[in-house]
């Protein structure tokens, strides 16, 4: 099924302005549903545009799909248009986990951030990496269950390499938008991820500290 373009839905407001896209709280057919639509970038040549957007599309919508076979909270997709790189899926109603952990004790939080540890580590045992799995691409719903959003960037059949870049970027984003809680965060999040992937995730984690020296001498 097509995503219906944006003149035929009811927008309540904008989730989200990214580089990538614009992330809108539409409604239709009298409920909310969300529509993530990818704009043209007019500095890129418009064909490689175009197949870019598609490519992305195309991608982010098989992998939300896939990421739930292996257990991962994710959106489910109701309409795909790959023409006009449009999606239109479930709204999850809560809060991107960036917003959420000053709110939280420090016993929730690292509850929090064991579970996402837990949930990468799922990804990962499937062959999957997220790509940009930051705080900002994590919904906490009313009930405190975590959701992945934001695909666009993920890849299948994931080497050792593919998995230790992604708990890099993790460590990454914890330390520039979480820099006052990132100890608690980091420790409680390998946490979970050592828990649920098993004795290989030593190798991973390995993997994630050369990967942060390399980026010192370059």
């Amino acid at each position: 099924m097509e995503a219906p373009p944006l003149n035929e839905v009811r927008v309540k407001e904008v989730l989200a302005l990214g580089a990538e896209s614009t992330i809108y709280r539409v409604q239709y057919w009298g409920h909310n549903f969300v529509l993530k639509h990818r704009e043209p970038k007019t500095y890129l040549h418009p064909e490689i545009d175009r197949s870019l957007r598609r490519f992305r599309t195309y991608r982010e919508c098989k992998m939300l799909s896939h990421a739930r076979t292996l257990g991962i909270h994710t959106p489910t997709v109701y309409a795909v248009d790959t023409e006009d790189c449009t999606i239109m899926m479930e709204y999850i109603d809560g809060a991107q986990l960036k917003k959420v952990v000053g709110s939280l004790a420090e016993e929730e939080l690292t509850g929090v951030c064991r579970e996402f540890g837990r949930s990468i580590a799922q990804l990962h045992h499937g062959g999957v990496v997220h790509g940009d799995p930051t705080t900002s691409n994590i919904l906490v719903d009313k009930v405190g269950t975590l959701w992945f959003v934001d695909f666009g960037l993920s890849e299948m059949n994931a080497t050792l390499e593919l998995k230790g870049v992604d708990l890099h970027l993790i460590r990454r984003a914890l330390e520039t938008t979480h820099w006052n809680l990132q100890d608690i965060m980091l420790r409680a999040t390998l946490d979970g991820y050592v828990q649920q992937y098993g004795p290989e995730a030593k190798e991973i984690i390995k993997r994630m500290d050369e990967i942060r020296e390399r980026g010192r001498y370059h």
